[in-house]
């Protein structure tokens, strides 16, 4: 009973005399489309977000890239959802989406050409999140520039220096990185001597001047001290190596110049002098 009276309600309201949809069972069509759509978006939001928490919980160290992957692939699967709606939408109406289509590709390969360096962008982002090349935080340099990722997009990359100036660089122009960030760093210092310093008896007060970095928790492995590294016309070079966390290296640098001078003070050393000889002409 319930079955006839819906189907003559269809009948009757949703369809014309030759069996066809009306302009409002098209209607009902079109809404029952985008309805069907809504619901397949909201479960994919839902599936990635479960997806998303689990992947943060195995891997915190991520979570940049897997937030920045999974936001794209969410946009671009509701992007298909609902250009299909479209085009069912369309059809239902009569009009003939394969020419629409058809002009959409070809407008869409004017547009690439003229626009060939934001593409080059874009699919150059998409792979600098994807391989894990860089996030943000990242001590890199890119193009000549050094200093930390600010914005890691999809177009775009922005690099804050350590004197505070913000670059924007296209993605389309990064072709080699290098990445200070990854494993552990290297603080190098380079210490010129006189000729008339004994490089023994330097390098075992500088042993025990530095010995405080033996227990420093920032240290991943001890303090290298190379020895004489290079030699010079009125002295030599005695190398100071100290390995930490990304980040730390400058600041480590820095304690070792200022115990360096406080040495050279202490015992008063000298560095390499230059030495003139002044030879008198007979007349």
């Amino acid at each position: 009973m319930i079955d006839d009276i819906k189907l003559s309600f269809v009948e009757e309201y949703l369809k014309n005399a030759n069996g066809n949809l009306n302009i409002w069972g098209k209607l009902v069509y079109v809404l029952a489309i985008i309805i069907i759509a809504q619901i397949l978006i909201k479960v994919v939001s839902k599936l990635f977000s479960k997806s998303l928490k689990n992947k943060m919980l195995e891997n915190k160290r991520n979570y940049n890239r897997i937030l920045t992957v999974s936001k794209l692939l969410d946009r671009a699967i509701k992007i298909i959802i609902f250009s299909f709606a479209i085009i069912m939408s369309l059809d239902v109406f009569g009009i003939n989406t394969n020419s629409m289509i058809a002009t959409l590709g070809i407008g869409s390969l004017a547009l690439s050409f003229g626009a060939q360096s934001l593409v080059k962008d874009i699919i150059n982002g998409i792979f600098l999140i994807v391989e894990d090349q860089y996030r943000v935080g990242d001590i890199v340099e890119i193009v000549g520039i050094e200093g930390y990722v600010q914005i890691l997009g999809i177009r775009t990359t922005q690099i804050k220096d350590f004197a505070g100036n913000l670059h924007t660089i296209p993605n389309g122009k990064i072709d080699i990185i290098t990445n200070k960030s990854r494993g552990d760093m290297r603080a190098r210092v380079d210490i010129p001597l006189d000729i008339t310093v004994d490089p023994t008896l330097f390098i075992s007060e500088l042993k025990e001047k530095l010995s405080y970095l033996k227990n420093d928790p920032r240290l991943t492995k001890e303090t290298d001290i190379w020895g004489v590294s290079r030699n010079r016309d009125n002295g030599y070079d005695v190398t100071v190596c100290v390995f930490t966390r990304p980040g730390d290296q400058f600041e480590l640098e820095y304690e070792v110049r200022k115990k360096v001078v406080e040495l050279f003070n202490e015992k008063n050393l000298k560095t390499p002098q230059i030495r003139t000889e002044v030879e008198h002409a007979s007349i």
